[in-house]
Parts: structure tokens; C-alpha cells; sequence
């Protein structure tokens, strides 16, 4: 099982998006069992893949509010329900992560180890071949918990100076995080929302020629992106030969390949 935190500490650059979409290609193309966790309080990944939630009531917060279960995995399936993308399953978030902040973590609150020992026991029963968890856009207990369960790091990346310019400041707490989970890599960097103007050209080269980090093909600009919201499909439903939909694809077979520095 592999377990990919999808991260950028820059809001809107396509984490949900690319978290939603990831998971329906690996499902539905290539038959992977996928488990997708919402770590943000936005609560958007829970509201695409679960609109009606009659399930379980319990959310990732309910989770990371029992720092005693760190070191004692079992009972997931307490937590986590089928999504209504076939061969997708959720672990919801709610609001309440809002108010879990790195200071609750310090505290002893919550517990980072929390998330890593429910994927330990998901992993020993053989439940997932993939998890995807949709990181908030900020690095709170949320985040942590995501950073120490996780094998990599993917970051999206909007192709603009605001989000170029955080990019260290991330890539320093991913480094930061490496001495509690010693195997967390980069897996690298996704470009979305790409369009042909000669800045966003310069700025992916920029990227591909000084990151040191692998960066994917990137993800065309697409109405058919915010059509799918409103509809609740993902692009392999709703419109799989849009731009957006055929470089998700194809970025998932990249992925796949295990580039990665």
C-alpha cells in the first residue's frame, strides 16, 4: 500500500481536484483499491465523494482527538465508508479539524501517530493498494498527521509567483517532518491549470530546471474542471477527453512509473 499526502501550503492549485480525480483513474482504469482521506476542514473532498453521508459519523477529527489509539491500530472500519466513486472509499473530515491546531498536537490533545496506526492496520489486513489524503492549505495538526503516515509527497503547483515563492518554506517542513517519518519523499511537483502564455512556459522551466524535484506533465486549464464540481463526477465521468481529463490520465501513469527524486 502506498500513501501519498497531495500538499501545497498555497490554497487553490488543485489538491482536491487532483486527490478526487487520482483516485477515480486508479480505481476505474487500473483497478486499485483506493482509500481517500479529507484532511481539510473545508470538508470539499467529503462533500464530492459522500453528498448524502448516512454512514459512520466519525470523521478524521473524531480520529485524531484519541491520541491513545496512536500504537494501537484497529477499528478502522469505524471510520471510513464507500464513496460514490466505484472502488473509492472516504475517511470524511469535518469542520472540527478548524480547531485542531499544532498546539493541540504539542499538547498531547491530538496525536500525530493517530492516522499512521489506522493505515498500519489497513495495511495488515490488505484493505488498499493506494491512499490519497487531501492536505489543508496550511500546516496544522491536520497536516502533521498526514506528513507522518505518508510514504510521499505530492505537490500541485499553480504556475505563478505566489505559489513559486512558497515553495521553500513547504519543501522545509516536508524536510522538517523526515525526522519523525524517515521514509517521507517528494514525490514531486504537479503543474495545473497550465495555458500556453510565455510566463507560465518560463515558470515551468524554471521549475523543471532548478526544483531538483521530478515534475510531471501538467494539467491543462479546463472549464470541464469546475463543471465536474457541480455535477459531482470526476473528469473519467464527466468529460474524459477534455484537456483536464486526458492529462490526468496520463499523469497517473507517470505516477505510476515511480519517478522521483
Amino acid at each position: 500500500m502506498k500513501t501519498t499526502a497531495i500538499l501545497n501550503l498555497k490554497g487553490g492549485v488543485g489538491k482536491t481536484v487532483t486527490a478526487i480525480n487520482m483516485a477515480a483513474i486508479l480505481a476505474g482504469d487500473h483497478n486499485r483499491r483506493v482509500l481517500v482521506i479529507d484532511a481539510d476542514s473545508q470538508c470539499n473532498t467529503t462533500e464530492f465523494l459522500s453528498p448524502a453521508r448516512d454512514g459512520t459519523p466519525n470523521t478524521l477529527a473524531d480520529l485524531l482527538l484519541m491520541p491513545e489509539l496512536a500504537g494501537s491500530p484497529g477499528g478502522y472500519e469505524d471510520y471510513i465508508s464507500a464513496s460514490n466513486v466505484d472502488g473509492v472509499d472516504l475517511l470524511p473530515a469535518s469542520d472540527e479539524l478548524m480547531d485542531l491546531d499544532l498546539s493541540t498536537l504539542k499538547s498531547g490533545v491530538t496525536s500525530a501517530g493517530v492516522l499512521r496506526s489506522l493505515l498500519e492496520a489497513c495495511v495488515e489486513d490488505d484493505v488498499y493498494d493506494n491512499v490519497l489524503i487531501d492536505c489543508p492549505p496550511a500546516f496544522n495538526a491536520a497536516s502533521a498527521a498526514a506528513l507522518v503516515a505518508a510514504d510521499e509527497v505530492l505537490i500541485p503547483v499553480k504556475l505563478d509567483a505566489f505559489s513559486l515563492q512558497g515553495m521553500a518554506n513547504l519543501l522545509k517542513q516536508v524536510a522538517n517532518m523526515r525526522e519523525i517519518n524517515p521514509r517521507l519523499r517528494v514525490a514531486g511537483l504537479l503543474p495545473t491549470m497550465w495555458y500556453m502564455d510565455p510566463l507560465i512556459i518560463q515558470a515551468e522551466g524554471t521549475l523543471r530546471e532548478k526544483s531538483g524535484l521530478h515534475v510531471y506533465g501538467p494539467i491543462r486549464r479546463s472549464d470541464k474542471v469546475n463543471a465536474m464540481t457541480f455535477a459531482q463526477e470526476p473528469l473519467r465521468i464527466y468529460s474524459p477527453r477534455s484537456a483536464a481529463g486526458i492529462d490526468y490520465r496520463a499523469f497517473v501513469l507517470e505516477w505510476m512509473g515511480g519517478a522521483k527524486k
